[in-house]
């Protein structure tokens, strides 16, 4: 492979990973998409049904709904709702602000604006510490999609150290118009209030975005998760779509009878990998061997049995546990949630039941190997 097409792959799959990039806070990446942009935006378009914007300072990648639906998985973990609230009157007051503002002025901005008679939200308390902190990671969220960029210092300590203090002004950052107003563009937003239906939209067309979509986006695709579109497309396209895969990401398809899943080539390229050297992982990852071992992939797990796996691994590997996850649980709690974010662990839509998916398999018999360092639940490895 040329390094022209290695550069290509490169910002295709950042932009997966940071939809917003710019010059500033990616100055490697940045120019890789300035330069394939005609590639990359007929990549997106075409195979993804995705908008990318390019301008002279910034790339933004807006995941447009197919159906109603946006196939990429929520983040594990998401911000709660509170701090997107906080995150969206920010951006708002933002708009307003000087060219560079600071925490306390975005605060102040927002406490007025969240008394607007017009704005039917809870009212923004800068007084109480709590609200202050969920304010800090709005900010940050912003600093996040690039509308807003830190001049100085910007940590979680500084960040915390305003929501402590009242008399301090927090950290000071550049307000970047460009990207605060494509927060939301007019396709975009069409795309979300019409629920992404394109009545003009060819049949093959659908199930072709669909297909790479859940290619590109999701852990792994199982057949039986295809639509009868799909499935018809991937028959007849099926060398077309692998070939398509590879060339815009350089991963792996690795194809068996119950799906395909497109392997990263290194952990950094997807938003949740696994299993990570922290405790967190190493729990998860014993109990979803416990399951397997007793019920095998395929099979309808109950809370019942959930519970008890997890209470044999901590009992069985309680040293390698941190103090948290020794507790109540917490256990059971951590490997269901990362589990169900890896589709490894799959509800059924009946009460306190899930089914482990065929990929389960694939983690089977783990290899404990102990080591000096202690886990940290974390920390990355």
């Amino acid at each position: 492979m040329n390094r022209e097409a290695a550069d290509r792959q490169r910002a295709f799959t950042a932009l997966l990973r940071s939809p917003v990039l710019d010059r500033h806070t990616h100055p490697e990446l940045w120019p890789l998409v300035r330069v394939h942009r005609a590639t990359l935006g007929e990549w997106f378009a075409q195979r993804l049904g995705y908008r990318l914007v390019v301008t002279g300072s910034a790339a933004r990648l807006f995941r447009l709904p197919l159906d109603g639906v946006v196939v990429a998985p929520r983040r594990f973990m998401p911000p709660a709702r509170r701090v997107v609230v906080l995150t969206i009157l920010a951006a708002a007051a933002a708009e307003d602000a000087e060219d560079i503002t600071t925490t306390q002025d975005l605060s102040d901005r927002v406490r007025a604006l969240s008394t607007h008679e017009d704005v039917e939200l809870a009212h923004y308390d800068p007084d109480r510490f709590a609200e202050r902190m969920l304010f800090v990671k709005a900010v940050h969220l912003l600093v996040s999609v690039g509308a807003l960029r830190p001049t100085g210092r910007d940590d979680e300590d500084q960040r915390e150290g305003w929501a402590r203090r009242r008399d301090a002004i927090g950290g000071a950052y550049e307000v970047r118009r460009e990207l605060l107003l494509r927060l939301v563009d007019p396709a975009s937003l069409r795309a979300a209030l019409t629920g992404g239906h394109d009545e003009g939209a060819p049949h093959e067309a659908a199930a072709r975005i669909g297909l790479m979509r859940k290619l590109v986006e999701l852990p792994v695709v199982l057949h039986e998760d295809l639509t009868d579109a799909e499935r018809f497309y991937l028959t007849g396209q099926r060398h077309r779509v692998l070939n398509w895969c590879v060339e815009m990401t350089g991963w792996v398809v690795e194809q068996r009878a119950e799906g395909l899943a497109l392997i990263a080539a290194d952990e950094t390229d997807t938003d949740l990998p696994f299993p990570r050297l922290r405790a967190a992982d190493f729990a998860a990852l014993m109990v979803l061997d416990e399951l397997v071992r007793a019920h095998g992939a395929g099979s309808v797990i109950t809370a019942v049995e959930l519970s008890s796996a997890a209470t044999a691994v901590r009992e069985r590997h309680f040293k390698a546990m941190t103090n948290d996850l020794r507790v109540g649980n917490a256990v059971e709690n951590t490997a269901r949630d990362l589990l169900g974010a890896l589709d490894l662990l799959r509800p059924t839509g009946a009460p306190d039941s899930w089914r482990l998916t065929a990929a389960a398999a694939r983690y089977r018999d783990p290899r404990v190997v102990a080591v000096n360092a202690r886990l940290d639940e974390e920390g990355e490895g």
